[in-house]
């Protein structure tokens, strides 16, 4: 059950939706020029703005209320990036001279969270934007949002918090039933692939390794990408897995190789070259539309000689890093897990479009001036 504030509001606006003409939401084909205009006028951005509002008033009241963690206000200049440094990873970060310091745009805020940890809290939230460097392309925005969160726990105990998550902005999204009408490619298969969601006690898993020997029986080698220290599956290769797998729910990827991930991934007690990790992947609601992996959640490295390791394996200088390590040594230390799911990727695979950039109210592009 939705809270009857956050239902009253999505009832009381769908009204300015309800039974109106599908064609005057559709999403005009983007130009960087044009796209201030565009948003003067194009009903699909109206639509738009109002479903993003739902799901960011869904994800406090979850966290906040449901999971009782408490939101975190962060920074966005960091001398420590977290999420594109593992070799394996598609993300590149980015530089930024601040005076004369050499800093970074936040890419995740998991390294924000984990100090307030040893203060007494149990689990801490934001709904912030991450930046990232890689060229942009249908599933990659360099200025994304960002939903996470940081607890006391194992990974075993965070990914039940994530699927409670999904089902809660699946409940938010039927009930902007009217909104779905008008900007969905399908509602119809939009709203029944959200219906099955809550039907899911737990969503199934896979294991990283059965999941390359799947793609490599199936003569789908080259989806994967083999490396001395390591495999990786590409984004078409997540695609596939979900069509071997038949899937038609969200699927549970576990326990990547060590050296591809990054280095504050705890390795698993039975192989050492395996983390505690996963990667929550989304079989596409219609053909060429949005799908792969949304979601990923990862335990994190509580002994210092294993997290040295891990950098040294990976050949990155711990120097950066000595700060987060230090936190291992203190006396009010936990072991932490932790995850983010894409704002803009769920909202993309819900409406079935094929185009991230379709799902964010002002794209920032690598190499591309927007205004404003």
């Amino acid at each position: 059950m939705l809270p009857l504030y956050i239902s009253k509001m999505i009832k009381g606006d769908g009204k300015k939706f309800h039974n109106k003409n599908c064609d005057i939401f559709k999403v005009p084909k983007y130009s960087s020029n044009e796209h201030y205009l565009h948003l003067t006028k194009h009903k699909y951005y109206l639509a738009l703005v109002y479903l993003r509002s739902y799901i960011k008033l869904m994800s406090d009241y979850y966290f906040s209320v449901s999971m009782d963690a408490k939101n975190v206000d962060l920074f966005m200049l960091t001398p420590s990036v977290s999420s594109p440094m593992g070799p394996g990873s598609d993300s590149e970060a980015i530089s930024i001279k601040f005076g004369n310091v050499d800093s970074f745009l936040v890419d995740s805020s998991q390294f924000g969270f984990e100090p307030l940890l040893l203060n007494g809290l149990s689990r801490v939230y934001c709904y912030l934007p991450s930046m990232r460097g890689e060229d942009f392309d249908n599933r990659h925005l360099n200025q994304f949002y960002h939903c996470e969160m940081e607890m006391i726990g194992t990974q075993t105990e965070v990914k039940p918090i994530i699927e409670g998550y999904i089902k809660k902005l699946s409940e938010v999204l039927l009930e902007a039933e009217d909104i779905l009408a008008v900007i969905s490619k399908n509602s119809n298969k939009t709203k029944s692939s959200l219906k099955n969601i809550l039907k899911q006690k737990r969503f199934k898993e896979i294991s990283f390794d059965d999941a390359v020997k799947l793609l490599e029986r199936n003569d789908k080698k080259h989806l994967i990408n083999y490396t001395s220290k390591g495999r990786d599956i590409s984004a078409d290769g997540e695609l596939e897995l979900m069509k071997l797998l038949k899937a038609d729910m969200p699927i549970w990827i576990n326990n990547f190789d060590r050296d591809r991930v990054p280095f504050y991934q705890k390795p698993t007690s039975s192989d050492s070259n395996k983390v505690i990790n996963a990667d929550l992947l989304f079989p596409p609601l219609l053909k060429n539309s949005f799908g792969g992996e949304i979601v990923g959640c990862g335990e994190r490295q509580s002994d210092v000689k294993e997290m040295y390791k891990s950098l040294k394996r990976q050949n990155i200088s711990a120097q950066p890093y000595e700060w987060y390590i230090d936190l291992r040594r203190q006396p009010t230390y936990s072991t932490t897990s932790g995850f983010g799911l894409g704002i803009e990727r769920f909202i993309t695979w819900a409406l079935a479009q094929d185009d991230i950039k379709n799902t964010t109210i002002y794209p920032r592009l690598k190499g591309v001036i927007t205004y404003p």
